[in-house]
């Protein structure tokens, strides 16, 4: 599971341990150690340390079934004033990194699997995200892509595309913003993290098991529409 030091990603972890799985931690900065099991620092761009992880973890285990990956960063600007190092680093992180975790685990994966990414409601377009909204679009498109090539070996492909969730990412925020995005989401409103880890646990069992190439909304309604002031 990546992005696992904080937010959804934390979350996820502590829901998947909570329900007896043995869970790898990965970040950028070396994780809490779940109950149970492991945590290792790993830039998910980075290829070749990604497959360390990879490689540690099924020393470790013996077998990956799912893949959980959120890790992901933002260097907001409008388009107009963005700097190709935010674009590029963003891109990086987001996109690249996600292609290289699904592959890698893929890869380890033997007898069937789960893989869920993490693509964002911000894929449909976001005022001064537009290297975000770009890297978490290509995140939809490589999940179609994964699910049909993956499907065969028993392997399901799917993301999640969360909105508005309270995360550190998100505390950055003014409090005159937050309360403006609440108010537009039908639910009325802001997502918590341990909300997307319930879906992610869904997507990666069983119960899920005819679902595949999808990315799901979990954003309180606020893709169907605005909340009536």
């Amino acid at each position: 599971m990546t992005g696992a030091a904080s937010g959804i990603g934390r979350a996820t972890v502590q829901r998947f341990a909570a329900e007896g799985a043995q869970v790898v931690a990965l970040d950028v900065r070396e994780p809490d150690t779940p109950a149970g099991g492991l945590a290792i620092a790993c830039d998910v761009a980075d290829a070749a340390g990604v497959e360390r992880a990879v490689a540690r973890a099924k020393e470790r285990f013996g077998a990956l079934h799912v893949l959980a990956h959120f890790a992901g960063i933002t260097r907001d600007a409008l388009a107009s004033k963005m700097t190709l190092e935010q674009w590029d680093a963003v891109i990086r992180v987001n996109l690249t990194g996600t292609f290289i975790v699904a592959q890698a685990v893929a890869h380890a994966m033997e007898d069937g699997g789960a893989i869920v990414l993490t693509s964002s409601r911000s894929y449909l377009g976001n005022i001064g995200q537009a290297n975000y909204a770009a890297s978490k679009g290509g995140v939809v498109s490589l999940t179609r892509t994964l699910a049909l090539e993956l499907g065969k070996r028993g392997i399901r492909v799917n993301a999640l595309a969360p909105g508005f969730i309270e995360t550190p990412m998100t505390d950055a925020i003014p409090d005159r913003v937050r309360e403006k995005a609440a108010a537009s989401i039908p639910l009325g409103r802001i997502g918590q993290p341990e909300e997307v880890a319930a879906v992610t646990l869904f997507l990666a069992s069983d119960d899920a098991s005819y679902i595949t190439g999808q990315t799901l909304m979990i954003d309180g309604g606020r893709t169907i529409g605005l909340a009536s002031a």
